[in-house]
């Protein structure tokens, strides 16, 4: 990219070209959301790599489905009959047959069909998916289609780059993209150019499959990781970065440890007494250490509708383990500073969600990836285009209680399971003598249209308006060490 000038970021450009019909990028029928899957075979073409799943959901039982993988008619140009006749094997493999939709345990009266997760066609080859219904219409006594399909092609988003996340810092790139070989992150390498407009948004896909081509990936094989990120091998990071295995339903969020006896997540989590929280160890390969909640706190002022005050406090029955002593520097900060964070500046996302939008099973490994703030008013503007969400209206959302982060083309990004989990950047301190970089949470993941989609930002709660109810909450105001400017 040699002198390139450093990136300026316009996310309503890239929602733009978005079509008209289709502003957040949602796709075709079955591709993001459930589908209606009662009038005939459902078919879905991408050009890979690619992930993939199918699911059916109904309340009609009897019922079971094939899913065929198959190759396009057309394919990309360079494309040789040994990839077509490698990726045919490839696709006869993940194809599904007589897939029997079979009663969940909760609730009653539903049943479910789902192919293995993390399932990844990693040629490059354009590719067919037909979903075809058997044993049955899904119809109702009354003609309602009782039966859902959800059939997502994702792009394998690549690795993101690493980024300048300081307070004040330029944001610019400050390590290569790095990759994953044998289940093993490869060393950072510095680079002289910064990220530029062209690494970001010149790569452009179908419109509803887009995303950054930093590296490509090298064999048909799982990833596990918040979306374009990396595992979080951070020791400073590993101590607070948590997850929440939520009491009685089996879901889990993400969240922060700000004292010893404290984490910080997010309301909309509704994490209850009983639930648990998982440290991970300081090292790779060390084991973590889990510990229950005894008391959980959410804003009072939290509004389900537009995710305002999204924000809760998790007491802890014992210590967190390793937490340093009250006259110990703490591993981690809150950011107290209204201005912090600068427009257009870089975060890292933290938590242990999905791999990529509308995969219901989440990697269990913490993992970040880096994006940029984008300026509240652009944030509202593009939510504001977008308008009413499923459940939910961002229309109704306030700028200054918000943090909004992402990259034009997408492709970095937290997704599901991410909830709760940390936004953060790094500053200074001084402590006996010596200087260390700090992270100092600016942030907490809750929610967004869809996953890294083009031009559409995830949305966190801004902390610096939050600080003086957390103090209230925590009452260890020395040891939540408040961050400054």
């Amino acid at each position: 990219m040699g002198a390139s000038a450093p990136a300026t970021f316009h996310l309503l450009e890239a929602l733009d070209r978005q079509s008209a019909d289709d502003p957040a990028g949602a796709g075709p029928p079955g591709s993001r959301h459930p589908t209606p899957f009662c009038n005939g075979p459902v078919s879905i073409t991408t050009t890979c790599p690619c992930y993939w799943k199918v699911e059916a959901t109904s309340s009609v039982s009897g019922l079971s489905l094939d899913a065929a993988l198959a190759l396009a008619e057309s394919q990309p140009p360079g494309t040789t009959e040994a990839d077509l006749e490698a990726a045919a094997v490839i696709l006869a493999s993940l194809s599904v047959s007589a897939g029997e939709l079979t009663p969940v345990q909760v609730p009653e009266g539903v049943f479910h069909f789902g192919s293995r997760p993390e399932t990844t066609i990693l040629e490059s080859v354009s590719v067919v998916a037909t979903a075809t219904l058997r044993g049955g219409t899904g119809l109702g006594d009354n003609g309602a289609c009782l039966i859902s399909l959800l059939m997502p092609f994702r792009p394998i988003e690549a690795t993101c780059p690493t980024l300048d996340i300081s307070i004040g810092g330029s944001g610019s790139r400050g390590a290569a993209a790095r990759g994953l070989a044998d289940g093993k992150e490869e060393p950072a390498a510095v680079l002289a150019a910064d990220l530029t407009e062209g690494d970001v948004d010149d790569h452009r896909g179908p419109k509803w499959m887009r995303g950054d081509k930093f590296v490509s990936a090298l064999s048909s094989r799982p990833f596990e990781r918040i979306v374009g990120g990396t595992p979080l091998t951070d020791p400073a990071a590993r101590r607070w970065v948590v997850m929440i295995h939520i009491d009685g339903t089996g879901g889990t969020c993400s969240g922060s440890a700000i004292t010893r006896r404290h984490v910080l997540t997010a309301a909309h989590c509704e994490i209850t007494v009983g639930s648990v929280v998982s440290f991970l160890s300081t090292s790779a390969t060390g084991a973590g250490t889990n510990v229950s909640v005894v008391a959980a706190t959410g804003h009072p002022d939290y509004v389900p509708n537009t995710a305002e005050n999204d924000v809760a406090v998790l007491r802890l029955a014992e210590d967190a383990p390793g937490w340093p002593a009250a006259d110990e520097p703490s591993p981690v900060l809150v950011n107290a500073v209204a201005a912090v964070p600068a427009d257009n500046s870089a975060a890292r996302a933290s938590g242990y969600g999905v791999i990529t939008e509308d995969y219901s099973i989440g990697s269990g490994v913490a993992r970040s990836v880096d994006a940029f703030v984008v300026p509240p008013d652009v944030c509202k503007e593009i939510y504001d285009r977008i308008g009413q969400l499923e459940g939910f209206d961002p229309r109704g959302s306030v700028p200054a209680l918000m943090i909004c982060a992402g990259v034009p083309s997408g492709g970095c990004d937290s997704c599901q399971g991410d909830s709760g989990g940390p936004l953060y950047q790094t500053t200074t301190v001084e402590a006996g003598g010596a200087t260390s970089t700090v992270s100092v949470i600016i942030g907490v993941t809750s929610w967004g249209e869809g996953c890294a989609r083009p031009g559409v930002p995830g949305v966190y709660a801004r902390i610096s308006a939050y600080t003086e109810w957390l103090i209230s909450v925590v009452d260890e105001p020395m040891s939540m060490r408040v961050a400054v400017a």
